[in-house]
C-alpha cells in the first residue's frame, strides 16, 4: 500500500501543478487498488462522518468576461487556490452518504476570497475508513468587496479520497489526503485590469490536492 501511494503522490505533485494533466482514470485506478488493501467488514453500521481538510489546486484557465470597447474577455495567468473545507456526512444508502460542506477558499488571481456552503455525496469502496469517491457543490459567498453575491455562480469540486495513518492515540481519528478537479466562478463588480466593465470570472479545471482529518 505504501508504494501505491508513493507512486501516486509522485505523479500528482508532477501532474497537477506542471502543464501536464493528470488522468482522472488513472487516479481511480490507483485509489480501487489501494482499496484492495483495506478489510471489508461485515456490516456498516449507520454514523456521522466528519472530515477536515486543507486544499489547494492550480486552474488550467482562468477566463476573465468583461466589456472594454471590442475586448470582452482575456485568460489570465493561472494562479494558486486555498481552502478549508468541513464536510459532515451521513449514510443514506449502503456505502453512500449525504452530506453538509462548510469552508472558505482564496482565489489568489483576482485576490477573492469567499465562505462555502453547500452539500456532498460520498462512495465509500469497501469501508467508512477507506478510499471513498465524491462529488461537492457549494454556492459562494464573497467576502472580498470586488464580488457580487448572486445566485447562479459557485464550486463543484470531484475528488478521492483515500487514509494515509491512523492515529492511535486518538480513537477514530485518520489522516486522509485526496485528489480533486475543481470548477470555481464568481460575478464582479469591480475591474481587475483598469476601467473595463466586468463580468464574471471562472476558474476552470483545477488540479487540486488536499489533506486532513476524518472523524
Amino acid at each position: 500500500m505504501e508504494n501505491k501511494l508513493l507512486a501516486l503522490l509522485v505523479m500528482l505533485f508532477i501532474s497537477a501543478f506542471s502543464n501536464a494533466q493528470i488522468s482522472i482514470y488513472d487516479a481511480v485506478q490507483t485509489g480501487k487498488e489501494i482499496a484492495k488493501d483495506e478489510k471489508k467488514p461485515n456490516e456498516l453500521p449507520p454514523k456521522l462522518i466528519q472530515t477536515a481538510e486543507l486544499g489547494m489546486s492550480l486552474p488550467t484557465k482562468i477566463n476573465y468576461d468583461f466589456i472594454d470597447g471590442d475586448f470582452t474577455g482575456k485568460e489570465l495567468k493561472r494562479r494558486l487556490s486555498f481552502d478549508l473545507f468541513y464536510n459532515i456526512g451521513y449514510p443514506i444508502l449502503k456505502k453512500l452518504t449525504l452530506g453538509a460542506v462548510a469552508g472558505v477558499q482564496h482565489q489568489s488571481q483576482g485576490s477573492i476570497t469567499a465562505l462555502k456552503l453547500g452539500g456532498s455525496l460520498r462512495y465509500y469502496l469497501k469501508n467508512y475508513e477507506g478510499v471513498n469517491f465524491y462529488l461537492l457543490i457549494t454556492r459562494g459567498f464573497g467576502i472580498s468587496s470586488n464580488v457580487k453575491n448572486e445566485a447562479g455562480n459557485g464550486n463543484m469540486r470531484l475528488g478521492i479520497q483515500f487514509p494515509i495513518k491512523e492515529l492511535t492515540d486518538f480513537d477514530n481519528f485518520r489522516v486522509v489526503f485526496n485528489i480533486f478537479l475543481d470548477h470555481d466562478s464568481y460575478e464582479l463588480k469591480e475591474p481587475l485590469i483598469n476601467s473595463e466593465t466586468p463580468d464574471d470570472i471562472v476558474y476552470r479545471r483545477g488540479y487540486g490536492l488536499a489533506i486532513g482529518l476524518q472523524f
